[in-house]
Parts: C-alpha cells; structure tokens; sequence
C-alpha cells in the first residue's frame, strides 16, 4: 500500500492566490470547468486530478483543487460519526451514487419479487450466495481456505480442521443468525452478539468474544503498514451508543437514503474498531442486518464483499481517502455502492442465464417426443426450480393419478436422465433434478 498523499488545504490556497474574481474567471475556463464536472462526477481524489491540470490554463493543481472542493462544500450532509478528534464525518451524493442508488432500488423493489417463481431465485440461490459472503468475508480478514474447498466444507456441513476454516464457518453461521434476526433493532448488545457468532474459536482468548476492547495499545495494518489508529478504548461505549441511535433512528429529520446509511454504519463500526479483533467482519455483517431490516430482500441474494476481494486495495483506500480530505464519506459510500453494483450486476447475469434455460427448455419440450404432458410439465418445473424435491405421491395427488401410473413416469425420467432416485428413511423414495434438462432435450 502507497502513502497516501494529504491533498492540500484549500483555505492556504486561497490566501496565497489570486483575488477571488480572478480565480472564478479561471473556474470558467472549458476546459477547467470540464475537468472540475468530471472529478465530482466521478469523485475523484486530489492524486487522480493533480496531474490532469490542463495545459495554458494558467491553474495550478493547487486551485484545480480548491474549485473541486468548493463545489464539493456547496451541499454537505454531516451524520453523527466523528473522529478521535471530534471533527463530525460528512458526505455528498454526486451523480453517480444517484444512478447506483437508482439501480439498486428499481431491482430492490421490482424483478426480484416479480419474478422469484418463474426464475428459481429460491432457497437454494440465497444459500449459494451467503456462502459465497462468508468465504469472501472471510478471505479479507486472513482466511486463505481456497473457494472450492470452503464451498465443500459448508456444503456437506464438515466439521472446520483450523482457524481459517473455522472463520468461514462462523461467517456462514452469522449470515443466517441475520436472516433470522433481521427485525431487532440494533445494539450494544445485538452488535456484540454478532461478533461472538463471527469470532468464536478464532481469537487469542475467549474473554474477547463480544467484549469491546480495553486497551488502546492496537493499530490497523494492511500489507504490514499502519494505516489507521482508532478511537481511545474508553470512549467506545458512547461512540457504539451514537452508532445504534443513528442505525435506529429513521425518523423523517434524520432520513438518509438506507443504502447510504448502510455504508455509513459499515464505515462507522470499522473506524470505531470497538474489538480486538474480527471488527471487518463484523462492520460487514451489520451492514447486511441493517439494509436487510429496512424491506431491502434484494441483499440477501448478493454477496458484496466479492467485489472487495477482488479489489482489496481500493477497499482499504476508500477508508484512508475518507480520512485524509476531511472525513469525507463520499469516497467510501462511491466505492460501496460500486461494489454493490458488481453484486447486481452477478445476479442480473445469473437471471438471464435461467431466463435463457426457461425458454429453450419450453421450445425444446413442445418438439419432443416419448414423454407425455405430465412429466413434460414437471421437466419445466425442474428448469424453474432446480432445488424442488419430488415423490410419487404428490405426482399422483397433482394429476389424479393411479399410483403405479405416478411411479412410472417419475422411474422414465430417471431412465432418461431427468431425475435422479434417492432413498429416505426406510421404504420411502425421493426424486431429485439432475441439474441436466436442457443437455439431455438437446441430446434426444
């Protein structure tokens, strides 16, 4: 991880340039102004602009700054967090977490519901996709179990052998507490429940389960490099107390957009860094309780923290850009809500592959022959719901059948590959999908 550089300050800036008139006549230069429109659209930071300063402008980067900024300033919204020294974080919402915001909400409100029976986004899907943000999640804190063999592990439900293992695990068992939870309110209490489940068996000590930290003797590393010093211990129950008044509190004088305030709360947990250990993890998961509590089921399909896998050093940059330009917010929330757009951006893909499956497996069961209506029918079901188990007699009460009739056509789409048969309990059979339709009806 680079230094990151502290941008300059803007009110030195001002005292040692020109007056105030001769410096808005260089705002309006084109391609000044441009650039200025495409750094707060994009919300760039002061080292990603300082090197673009137009040329025979007759602007130093050290005023490309300031008119960034001051357009920045014009409408601030401040929130209760703060930092170790008092000074209250703040954020604005440029045009493009207007369009992320759009996105999530036009999907949170829309196709899933809509279209959950028809595209098999079931139980199944949710399970595959906290899987895959526990292991993330897990990943980020130090975990280095590989995907597939975490995959394995929460699938056939063994036993953890080491702590890396045993962190997924706990991240796999705080994503469905979540999901069971999801409608109590936020706490001190609640807060330190959820990283006992995140962290048991994984710390120096059990005493460190769900306690917020006593000392102050602690520093946040990345590549072995500090990068961040949180708050005194003995500010910390005020601070949490703050973090769960806010987190609660949606009254129409304190609303922020709920995706915003998720981030928020993501941010506040791991800048506060209340535990000894696990508080990434926890900021994470707390995350997904909030947005979850606020009617936004979309989450519960999306596995966010992939994206911060995949790029590590823009995460831990989100926090230190927030910190070095004034607690400025905007950097984290731009890259959660980028994040979250990836998320999207998966299931939107997952979506149209069904979609497609869906619709070659209607156009290759209306040409196909050798199957009658019933098990045709139940074949489609197959496609739409992949996770659907299936026995003769509930065939045989759906369609009025004789049972023999019932068993026989279940057995042919075992014969031709459709199904497959599994014994439960002593003389009861179940009938599982293959998973295969579509390879099969192209191969007939």
């Amino acid at each position: 991880m680079e230094v990151i550089e502290i941008p300059p300050n803007i009110y030195k800036t001002l005292s040692t340039s020109l007056d105030v008139g001769q410096l808005m006549d260089k705002a309006n230069i084109p391609s000044v102004k441009s650039l200025i429109e495409k750094a707060n659209n994009k919300y760039l930071y002061w080292t990603d602009v300082k090197h673009r300063v137009p040329e025979g402008a007759g602007v130093t980067a050290e005023e490309l700054w300031l008119y960034i900024k001051l357009g920045r300033n014009s409408d601030r919204n401040f929130v209760p967090a703060s930092d170790k020294d008092g000074k209250n974080f703040s954020f604005i919402v440029p045009k493009m977490l207007i369009r992320s915001l759009s996105d999530i909400d036009k999907w949170s409100g829309g196709v899933i519901e809509t279209d959950q029976p028809n595209l098999g986004l079931d139980e199944k899907y949710v399970i595959n996709s906290l899987m895959d943000e526990a292991i993330a999640s897990s990943q980020l804190e130090g975990a280095t179990t590989e995907y597939a063999v975490a995959k394995e592990m929460l699938r056939t439900g063994r036993k953890p052998k080491d702590k890396h293992e045993k962190m997924i695990v706990n991240n796999w068992m705080a994503m469905r507490f979540i999901k069971e939870n999801v409608r109590k309110e936020i706490s001190i209490e609640s807060i330190c429940e959820l990283h006992t489940i995140l962290t048991h068996e994984t710390l120096n000590s059990e005493n460190e389960y769900g306690k917020l930290r006593k000392d102050d003797d602690i520093v946040v590393k990345y590549r072995d490099k500090v990068v961040h010093i949180p708050p005194k211990a003995e500010t910390l129950n005020a601070r949490m107390e703050t973090l769960c008044e806010f987190a609660n509190n949606d009254s129409e004088d304190n609303w922020i957009h709920p995706v915003i305030k998720g981030a928020i709360i993501h941010f506040w947990l791991a800048y506060d860094h209340p535990f000894n250990d696990g508080n990434g993890r926890t900021a994470r998961a707390l995350m997904y309780w909030y947005l979850l509590s606020r009617g936004y089921a979309l989450f519960k399909y999306l596995s966010i923290s992939k994206h911060f896998l995949r790029t590590p050093g823009q995460y831990v940059r989100a926090y230190l850009h927030t910190e070095h330009d004034g607690n400025d917010l905007t950097y984290f929330l731009v890259f959660n809500l980028d994040s979250i757009r990836y998320a999207l951006n998966e299931l939107r893909g997952y979506i149209k592959r069904k979609q497609k499956e869906i619709s070659q497996a209607n156009s290759l069961l209306s040409k196909f022959r050798g199957l009658n209506l019933r098990q045709k029918g139940l074949i489609y079901h197959t496609v739409q719901h992949p996770n659907t188990i299936y026995t003769i007699e509930a065939h045989k009460n759906t369609h009025g059948l004789a049972y023999e009739t019932a068993r026989k056509d279940l057995l042919k789409l075992v014969v031709k590959g459709f199904l497959k048969k599994q014994k439960e309990g002593k003389r009861k059979f179940i009938f599982l999908p293959t998973g295969k339709a579509i390879e099969k009806l192209k191969s007939m």
